[in-house]
């Protein structure tokens, strides 16, 4: 049979007082003498008391907890973010409860139900790529949480916003392979279901169209966010009758894939094609050749994020919905002339 809680009733019966005496004792109120706090804080040490968080919230109508989802956690780019919200709010006083949706809409609805029932004061939500409809956030919204959408976003609801530069990032890493030369520039994406690959797509477009190259649909393809679906693409590339002569991954994991793919098949990068990528992933320096990319700062993301709830939750009257958008830099590397 496990161990009681010990509860602040215990810790009253122990010394003979009150309750409500080992309650204001212990969150420190003014009306309690230093002594008796002192012997109250001690004694609930001795007995291995620990305040039930929950029912704390529910008294107070704060938590002090902010949830966040992801839809995963294993890529650099989420792991970073979470740093970032995780040490901004820290700092604040606040905890955080992480939970990723491994990129499904129905983990991501049971995700935000299950925090919003579990007290949190705010949510901190990065949409998973099947996600297409916003009304299991649109209710936590109606229930007065505090929501804040952080990269991957859906721009119709009334959140506040923090998320990549991603139309101008494109542009320039795409504007950087044609003033190296490149003419037929491929582009692997991911879902249209996220605004962030439309936003890069865009951007690709609008490069091509400013050097009077021509889209062709043919050079775009459509690819899952992992190494073997970037390769299938690549090959499917290659295969054209005019094949490109530099591939633009939707983020660098994509692109990584088409490298390893390019050079199984023997093709010299970046002397027969250029690759690039998006997001500077730490293997990305590290891979041969070493990958041009456009740097993402996720940790900056994850505390700018976090900042903006928190100064949310704190304010003390409703403040106007607010959007930063955060610009990535060029980082010219070895696989792009």
């Amino acid at each position: 049979m496990g161990k009681r809680n010990i509860t602040i009733k215990d810790i009253a019966n122990e010394l003979n007082v009150s309750v409500a005496t080992v309650s204001r004792a212990l969150s420190g109120h003014p009306d309690i003498s230093e002594k008796t706090k002192l012997l109250i804080v001690e004694t609930a040490r001795r007995m291995d008391y620990h305040p039930n968080l929950m029912a704390s919230g529910l008294i107070k109508k704060k938590s002090k907890t902010i949830g966040v989802i992801v839809p995963t956690i294993n890529r650099q780019f989420w792991s970073n973010t979470i740093s970032g919200i995780e040490k901004t709010a820290h700092q604040a006083g606040y905890k955080v409860m992480i939970c990723q949706s491994d990129e499904q809409y129905s983990r991501e609805r049971e995700n935000i139900e299950l925090l919003a029932n579990s007290m949190v004061d705010g949510l901190l939500i990065a949409i998973s790529k099947q996600t297409e409809h916003s009304d299991h956030i649109q209710r936590v919204i109606t229930r007065n949480i505090p929501v804040l959408m952080f990269e991957r976003v859906i721009d119709e609801l009334p959140v506040s916003r923090v998320f990549t530069d991603d139309f101008n990032g494109a542009f320039q890493l795409v504007e950087h392979l044609i003033h190296g030369g490149c003419r037929r520039i491929a582009h692997i994406t991911g879902p249209d279901t996220l605004k962030v690959c439309c936003r890069r797509l865009e951007g690709y477009r609008k490069a091509l169209e400013k050097h009077g190259l021509p889209y062709r649909e043919e050079l775009i393809k459509i690819a899952d966010f992992n190494h073997d679906a970037a390769r299938r693409a690549t090959v499917e590339l290659l295969e054209l009758p005019e094949p490109p002569d530099a591939i633009f991954g939707f983020a660098d994991i994509i692109a990584i894939g088409a490298i390893l793919e390019l050079k199984e098949r023997g093709y010299s990068i970046p002397g027969q094609i250029s690759v690039a990528g998006f997001g500077n992933d730490e293997v990305s320096a590290l891979i041969e050749p070493s990958l041009t990319t456009m740097a993402q700062p996720s940790f900056v993301i994850g505390q700018k994020s976090a900042a903006m709830l928190i100064d949310e939750l704190t304010a003390e009257h409703p403040q106007t919905r607010k959007t930063e958008i955060i610009k990535p830099e060029l980082i010219a590397r070895a696989s792009t002339r």
